[in-house]
């Protein structure tokens, strides 16, 4: 049986509904011109897959952007500050709050943001990713004086922001199994549940989240086999992350 087949019963239920899914696709912690990101740039050229890519501005080079510069499909936007955990001990990373004041932590991303136009110009989406996917409430509250224009992390979490947020919700990396890329089975399988949360909600856009520089083999398989079943064999057209924030597809809370 097709590790799809149960794919395809919840497709159904989303034509039956008058509702079509719609793709996205983010990758993180980008900062430098490299092998990986060559493997990247190949898979969204061989897909014609844009990608929001995730760049950490303090470790960020202009060989990053040298490279990018040609790759249309690629979308630069902001990863943070640093990647730097401020959580206090005992408590899940956090770089955009936990031990240092929101004022200071504003301060920096302003600073971040201007570093990466510097490098990007108007290449650099608005949306900001944080690292780990958290924030502080009292920084969420502040992005839209920074001149973000949406907001983008995990699952269908709110962050307390008057931002849009286009979330990420199928990962093909197994962090707490060793970091190691999910397997096609466990993929499809995630899919589904996701397509019914989404299709609950009315048909909101399904991210998917890779991150270029720790993939082993299976999980560039596993994106391969998932972004071709979805495009080729679909044919859904995966958009671009500011697309679907330009058209109100994003989640406003």
């Amino acid at each position: 049986m097709s590790a799809f087949a149960a794919v395809e019963e919840e497709l159904a239920l989303w034509a039956e509904a008058g509702l079509t899914p719609r793709f996205w696709l983010r990758d993180d912690d980008a900062v430098e011109a490299t092998a990986a990101l060559e493997r990247l740039i190949g898979f969204a050229r061989r897909r014609s897959v844009p990608v929001l890519l995730a760049v950490i501005p303090a470790r960020a080079t202009q060989a990053l952007a040298d490279r990018l510069a040609d790759e249309p499909l690629l979308t630069p936007c902001q990863h943070g500050i640093a990647h730097c955990n401020n959580a206090a001990a005992g408590t899940p990373s956090l770089e955009l709050g936990g031990t240092r004041p929101a004022k200071e932590i504003l301060a920096d991303l302003a600073d971040a943001r201007a570093r990466l136009l510097e490098l990007f110009g108007k290449r650099l989406s608005g949306i900001l990713v944080p690292p780990w996917n958290r924030m502080a409430p009292d920084v969420a509250a502040q992005l839209h004086a920074l001149g973000f224009t949406g907001l983008s992390t995990w699952s269908w979490q709110r962050k307390g922001t008057s931002l849009p947020e286009l979330n990420t919700q199928i990962d093909v990396m197994d962090w707490a199994g060793g970091h190691r890329g999910r397997d096609l089975s466990w993929t499809a399988g995630e899919l589904v549940r996701r397509l019914i949360q989404a299709r609950e909600r009315g048909g909101a856009p399904l991210g998917i989240l890779t991150h270029h520089l720790v993939h082993d083999e299976r999980a560039w398989a596993t994106l391969d086999e998932l972004v071709t079943w979805l495009a080729e064999d679909r044919g859904f057209v995966f958009e671009s992350a500011d697309d679907l924030i330009a058209a109100g597809a994003a989640m406003r809370f």
